[in-house]
């Protein structure tokens, strides 16, 4: 399995066009560094004339405490706190890069009690959904704090389960409208596989279900299964790096492949290479790497694993020795294959 992150507006449109009614349909525009306004408001009116959020799209997590939300404001609002934001250099935690795409969205005005959270991740044996009835940027440690429920692989989701198990600290009001709701998400999150899904918060005011904040993992080895429901999509790079063309290269093969083939490049301009099979190995080889005092000087981190064809296998070491040879070190090059 070949988890990838993916742009928060990709996971909105998923969702407006498989989730049906149990949840209002998410309206957004998505812009970059080369926005034109008059196209993006003649294309979604409601711009004009509705309090807005603007956020970045760019796999940013805990944006609200970083002072990257502005809502309530309205369009030119919006326009303004752009400027200080966007194509600007931002250090985000132990990342340095610049803020490039945002998602604009109605500001839809709640209390904090109507807040929840709700969370579905894959693992070896299960499907685990986390739900806690208070949501919104200070949840705090939702692994101790969040009820839990397991779906074996396989398995089929009760709604009786999602009640009893999940809601029980939930108003009666809102038990009905959020069974329906994690169901249907969690159908949806199989037949599109998804890996990883967190919504927080997840809004609930009356019936109505409002999907805010949203981040979004799928398996891209399903790409053969699901290209038609998922449509165009782009895999966004980690904020503070830009993709390259051979990592994209590696990840479009990693993708028509049962295998698992993984490159990272860390330092262009490094002099020691690796190119070890098996994750598990690769993380030693670096951190051996490392500890030997060579972590400036490494190059790039991955891997080729599962059994991958011999064609797969040559276009992997043509990729990483093309690499290693575009610079000419006075102490020369050194490369590890491990295996």
């Amino acid at each position: 399995m070949s988890a990838k992150a993916i742009y928060e507006a990709k996971g909105k449109e998923l969702l407006n066009k498989f989730l049906g009614d149990v949840a209002m349909k998410n309206r957004y525009a998505f812009i970059d560094e080369n926005v034109n306004w008059n196209q993006i408001v003649q294309e979604n009116p409601w711009l004009s004339n509705e309090k807005l959020v603007v956020k970045p799209d760019q796999l940013i997590k805990r944006r609200g405490k970083l002072g990257l939300i502005k809502a309530g404001v309205d369009i030119g609002g919006v326009q303004e706190w752009l400027q200080t934001k966007l194509g600007k250099q931002f250090e985000i935690g132990a990342a340095k890069g610049k803020l490039k795409t945002f998602l604009i969205e109605p500001f839809i005005a709640h209390e904090q009690k109507e807040e929840f959270y709700v969370c579905i991740h894959s693992h070896r044996y299960a499907d685990t959904i986390l739900f806690h009835h208070e949501g919104g940027i200070d949840i705090g440690d939702v692994d101790s704090k969040a009820l839990s429920l397991d779906v074996p692989v396989g398995g089929i989701l009760s709604p009786v389960e999602v009640t009893n198990k999940l809601l029980p600290h939930v108003p009666d009001t809102a038990k009905q409208p959020l069974t329906d709701f994690i169901v249907t998400l969690y159908k949806v999150y199989q037949d599109l596989h998804f890996t990883y899904l967190e919504i927080n918060p997840l809004v609930v005011k009356g019936t109505q279900i409002f999907i805010l904040d949203l981040a979004a993992k799928i398996d891209q080895c399903a790409e053969f299964l699901c290209k038609a429901k998922w449509g165009n999509i782009e895999f966004p790079p980690p904020f503070g790096r830009d993709a390259l063309p051979e990592e994209a290269y590696i990840a479009d093969l990693d993708a028509k492949s049962g295998a698992s083939l993984k490159l990272t490049i860390l330092n262009r301009k490094g002099r020691i290479w690796t190119m070890v099979a098996g994750g598990g190995a690769s993380v030693i080889y670096a951190d051996t790497i490392c500890d030997l005092g060579g972590a400036s000087e490494l190059a790039n981190y991955g891997e080729y694993s599962g059994a991958p064809s011999e064609q797969q296998t040559y276009e992997y070491a043509k990729t990483v020795l093309a690499l290693m040879v575009e610079e000419s070190h006075p102490e020369g090059n050194t490369f590890f294959h491990g295996c």
